[in-house]
C-alpha cells in the first residue's frame, strides 16, 4: 500500500519552463494541502467519448503526492497540483500509482517521480495547456531530472535520461496505449505506442484505453 504523505514546500524559483508545467518561477506551496495518509475513494469509473471531445463519470481522484510521486501544477507552477486536476478512471490511477511504485522499488535512491495533469473531476475541456485530458485516460508525468530537483527540467539537458526511458518503458510494460515524448529527447519503444510530440520535451503523456464490459 503506498504511503500517502504531505507534499512538501516548492523548490526554489527558476527561470521559464519549456511546455507543460513552465512559464514562471515557482509559486509558493498550496495554503491547505490535503492532510496526510489522505485514502483514495476508489470507484468504478467510466471513460465517455474520446480524450479530445469526452467527460468523466464517477472519476477517482490521485492523491496530492505520496511517498513515491509529488504532484505538480503546470500553471501555478507549484506542488501540489490542484485536486480539480487530478482526475482519472480508476484504472488510470491505479496503473500510474503501479508504476511509480514499481520505479522506487527499482530505483530507490532516485527522486520521486512529478505527476502533473490527469482529467478535471468530471471531465471536459480543460483549458490551458490541453487539447485531451478529457475523459479520464491521459496523465502527464514528468522526466527525472539529473540534479534530483522536484520540479519539471527546464531543458531536455537537464533530464536524467536513463531513469526518463525507464520511465516510459514501465508504462508501456503496463499497457499503455499511447506514450507521447518530446521531439528533443530521443526517447524510444515500439512503434505506435511511444510517439513524438511537439511541447512534450519536459513530461512524457500516457493514455490507457477504456476498460470494456
Amino acid at each position: 500500500m503506498l504511503t500517502l504523505a504531505l507534499a512538501g514546500a516548492a523548490a526554489p524559483a527558476a527561470p521559464a519552463l519549456l511546455d507543460a508545467g513552465g512559464g514562471r518561477p515557482a509559486a509558493p506551496a498550496a495554503r491547505t494541502p490535503e492532510r496526510a495518509g489522505a485514502e483514495i475513494r476508489w470507484r468504478n469509473s467510466r471513460a465517455v467519448g474520446s480524450p479530445s471531445a469526452g467527460r468523466l463519470v464517477r472519476g477517482v481522484r490521485l492523491p496530492g503526492a505520496g511517498s513515491e510521486f509529488f504532484t505538480w501544477d503546470p500553471l501555478l507552477h507549484r506542488v501540489p497540483n490542484r485536486a480539480d486536476r487530478r482526475w482519472g478512471t480508476d484504472e488510470l490511477v491505479r496503473v500510474v500509482l503501479r508504476v511509480v511504485r514499481e520505479y522506487e522499488r527499482a530505483h530507490p535512491g532516485a527522486p520521486r517521480v512529478g505527476i502533473g495533469d490527469l482529467s478535471r473531476r468530471r471531465g471536459g475541456p480543460f483549458g490551458p495547456k490541453h487539447a485531451s485530458h478529457q475523459n479520464g485516460l491521459d496523465a502527464d508525468v514528468y522526466y527525472p531530472r539529473r540534479d534530483r530537483k522536484e520540479r519539471p527540467p527546464r531543458r531536455v539537458a537537464q533530464i536524467d535520461r536513463r531513469l526518463a526511458q525507464d520511465l516510459v518503458d514501465r508504462f508501456v510494460r503496463a499497457g499503455a496505449e499511447i506514450v507521447y515524448v518530446g521531439p528533443n529527447t530521443g526517447f524510444t519503444g515500439p512503434p505506435g505506442v511511444v510517439r513524438v510530440l511537439w511541447n512534450h520535451d519536459n513530461h512524457l503523456h500516457v493514455r490507457i484505453g477504456a476498460k470494456t464490459d
